[in-house]
């Protein structure tokens, strides 16, 4: 069915458009989820923060326009024959975006406060490979004892503990950037604010407008800055798709990270030339919190699993493109083996008969309802799921408390154990199964379910270890196998990516990591 807009809404839309155009010609507006937390990129966490922050920093790798690992704040790298070494040279002349010199020390220091304690850095693993890496983390070693030096000022060294197939990707990451040491020093956690915040990549933070916006502008110390093209960006951070949308419609902004469900028809019939849909490195999932009862019974959990119908979500309240998941690691992962449970082949009327045997195990049932306290993220595709599990576990005898909380809030639960069932999403920084199975390690502080499998965590270590490709990724693959036959997590779909981009953006090139760098942009002036 083709929707027509009103013609004094077109008027409006075209009206504000022109003015749009006009008035911000080297302007690129991008609409991003919901407000960051810090734009600190040792502790920031989620998508409101992570495209901003590629924007202000480059780690010593980065990544070029199609997402592929590119030379960064590094002009060139040597890798040792054993993997356990990596020796990183400096391109000349580096500058922070006040104009300070950053020399090698700066990246030393950069990693030895990104894996204190004290900074409680929620990424801190991506970089366990590191030598003495945990016993830092965990206060058992100080700082320096890290494996990360300086032999002078333009050549950075890092001395691992285990090979690391993914190493140039994580340090690519925004954790991986190098923050100003003096800045921080005087300034505290106040350090990002606009007016004292300096940074090193292609823009650097010119005003931040809570639940407004956030401006960078152009950093003429970026050691590539003759190839930035754009002069500013300005981003909308919001949780309100719809709002977006309508902004996005009035051409207030170019690009868009999301849209509301409900409008892809009206996209695809009005519109299909600006909509870019692609598979993603990300997964939906459930995580029970296994340290305390019900779910510390892998037959609860079970049960559970089985009843939801994911083909059935799929097709029904997913976006376009996403696809059910059964497993934590998404099937585009590069050379990896996703082994799909047994179960996920069997109708759903045989998968409930089976889930309501569990649950009468485990002793719940119609006479003895589950009752339990499930927290999501507040959108409406969130809701609209949460409905459906509801529905889908009924027959089960379980009732749910449904808790809808930020950002902030859900994060600040699944750090701290503060729940039952959690609706979660993670997004990989890289090419790699590590990310998504580090979530499941016993020594990860990601590992927000609790689990502890000694035999997943052996499988996963030797994995990692692994200097051949194809035989590591084969034990990665057995070891996610050994975790998901307990439960810890519901794997519900594997996201796309998917983005408007308005007719005036020039340059965009879809890619896995879901990594639209503006430096690589232009818009029509």
């Amino acid at each position: 069915m083709k929707r027509n807009l009103p013609v004094a809404g077109i008027v409006r839309l075209l009206l504000l458009l022109t003015i749009s155009i006009s008035a911000s010609a080297e302007t690129l507006n991008r609409g991003t989820a919901s407000e960051p937390g810090t734009l600190d990129p040792h502790v920031a966490t989620g998508n409101s923060a992570s495209p901003i922050l590629y924007d202000m920093f480059v780690g010593l790798t980065s990544f070029d326009f199609t997402g592929a690992i590119a030379p960064g704040a590094a002009e060139s790298w040597t890798v040792s024959e054993d993997g356990l070494s990596y020796s990183f040279r400096l391109r000349e002349k580096l500058k922070w975006s006040d104009g300070s010199p950053i020399t090698a020390e700066d990246f030393v220091w950069s990693y030895q406060r990104l894996l204190t304690p004290v900074t409680a850095a929620r990424f801190a693993s991506f970089f366990y490979a590191i030598e003495n890496a945990r016993a830092v983390v965990r206060g058992k070693k100080p700082p320096s004892a890290l494996g990360v030096s300086a032999p002078d000022p333009r050549t950075v060294v890092f001395k691992l503990s285990f090979p690391a197939a993914y190493f140039l990707q994580n340090i690519a990451s925004n954790p991986g950037a190098p923050v100003p040491r003096a800045v921080i020093e005087e300034h505290g956690r106040g350090w990002t604010r606009a007016g004292r915040m300096v940074s090193n990549g292609p823009y650097q933070l010119a005003e931040y407008v809570p639940q407004s916006h956030i401006t960078l502008e152009k950093n003429p110390h970026f050691y590539a800055a003759d190839s930035v093209r754009i002069e500013r960006v300005r981003y909308y951070p919001t949780q309100n798709l719809a709002t977006q949308f309508n902004r996005y419609l009035a051409g207030e902004i170019d690009l868009l990270l999301a849209f509301p469900l409900d409008k892809v028809d009206y996209i695809l019939e009005e519109i299909p030339q600006q909509l870019f849909i692609w598979p993603g490195l990300g997964t939906n999932f459930l995580i029970f919190n296994t340290r305390q009862a019900p779910f510390d019974d892998s037959r609860v959990r079970r049960a559970l699993s089985l009843a939801i119908d994911r083909a059935g979500l799929a097709k029904r309240i997913l976006a376009p493109g996403e696809s059910p998941a059964y497993t934590l690691v998404p099937p585009v992962v590069s050379a990896y083996d996703v082994q799909i449970p047994d179960w996920a082949s069997q109708p759903m009327v045989e998968r409930m008969e089976e889930a309501r045997r569990l649950m009468q195990a485990a002793g719940y049932g119609p006479g003895k309802p589950l009752k339990i306290d499930f927290r999501y993220d507040t959108s409406e595709s969130a809701r609209r799921q949460v409905v459906a599990f509801r529905a889908m576990w009924r027959g089960l005898g379980v009732e749910v408390n449904a808790l809808d909380s930020d950002f902030i809030t859900l994060n600040k639960a699944a750090r701290t154990g503060n729940f039952q069932l959690l609706r979660y999403a993670w997004f990989a920084p890289n090419n790699d199964p590590d990310t998504f199975l580090g979530l499941l390690s016993s020594t990860n502080p990601n590992n927000y379910s609790g689990f502890n499998n000694p035999d997943f965590d052996q499988l996963y270590r030797a994995g990692n270890a692994n200097l051949d490709r194809i035989a590591r990724m084969q034990q990665l693959s057995e070891a996610e196998a050994v975790a998901l036959a307990q439960d810890p997590v519901i794997p519900i779909y594997h996201f796309t990516r998917r983005f408007l981009v308005s007719p005036r953006v020039q340059g965009f090139v879809p890619n896995l990591r879901g990594l639209v760098l503006t430096r690589y942009l232009d818009v029509q002036r």
